[in-house]
């Protein structure tokens, strides 16, 4: 079965609203094919392993988090930039990307599915980026221990973890930002949480986090943000009924 590959455009832009975020990915359809679809590959990086991945399980779109084009990325489509698109083309491979509207969407979004992954209650929209929230603040009904909150990350998001015991021994409230968000440490501290949960770690998180007495822990740039893909390749079987599934490489950082 083959549907327009407008019909999925058009349920991505509007499910998420991708026109109305100030992002530097230029999000939405950032490479076309021949204007249908039968099978979606949906993955965190549109990597050319992403597209190697898609063309063999016989793919002809690709929906991921991190597109190829970011700015004026592919003003000039020479180098790395030539053999991904030109893989894309060649293949007959649609590339459709979300970045911040996926971290923020309230039902399909990273930050979202994290809360619900990690058993968390009560999520509302926290953490400014230019002035739009893009993550949650949630909590448990009964406090945890640190020790307990850390095993559950470990067991939902990613077995690596890093933990920067700065704050509070136990958890209740929790503050998440899925991806590169350790400079977002200040806004964790600022709204009162427990313990700040995002992906990859940066000398500036640490040093917030030690200075204003934070917990965080760090669960991994690429873990934290499979949710949100993992959330959409349903979400397209659901409404488009063609087959869609995630490509999981595992990466630890």
């Amino acid at each position: 079965m083959s549907i327009p590959l407008h019909a999925l455009v058009s349920l991505l832009d509007q499910t998420l609203a991708v026109g109305t975020f100030r992002d530097d990915s230029n999000n939405g359809l950032q490479i076309a094919n021949s204007g249908t679809i039968s099978r979606v590959v949906a993955g965190v990086d549109a990597s050319l392993r992403l597209l190697e991945e898609a063309a063999a399980r016989g793919a002809d779109c690709v929906v991921c988090h991190h597109g190829v084009s970011w700015g004026d990325s592919l003003k000039r489509i020479t180098g790395l930039n030539h053999r991904l698109v030109s893989f894309a083309v060649k293949r007959n491979i649609a590339v459709y990307a979300v970045h911040l509207p996926l971290d923020a969407h309230p039902r399909y979004g990273n930050n979202a599915q994290l809360c619900k992954a990690l058993g968390l209650a009560r999520p509302r929209p926290a953490f400014a980026y230019h002035g739009t929230p893009i993550g949650y603040t949630a909590t448990y009904a009964k406090a945890l221990s640190l020790t307990a909150f850390c095993d559950r990350v470990r067991t939902v998001v990613s077995p690596e973890i890093r933990l920067l015991d700065f704050g509070k021994r136990r958890v209740r409230s929790v503050g998440i930002v899925s991806g590169g968000a350790a400079d977002m440490v200040d806004q964790a501290a600022g709204l009162g949480v427990d313990v700040y949960l995002t992906g990859e770690p940066s000398l500036q998180g640490y040093n917030l986090a030690e200075q204003l007495g934070q917990t965080v822990v760090f669960a991994g740039h690429y873990a934290t943000e499979t949710f949100g893909v993992r959330s959409l390749a349903r979400l397209i079987r659901q409404k488009l009924h063609v087959p869609a599934d995630f490509a999981d490489f595992k990466i630890t950082y």
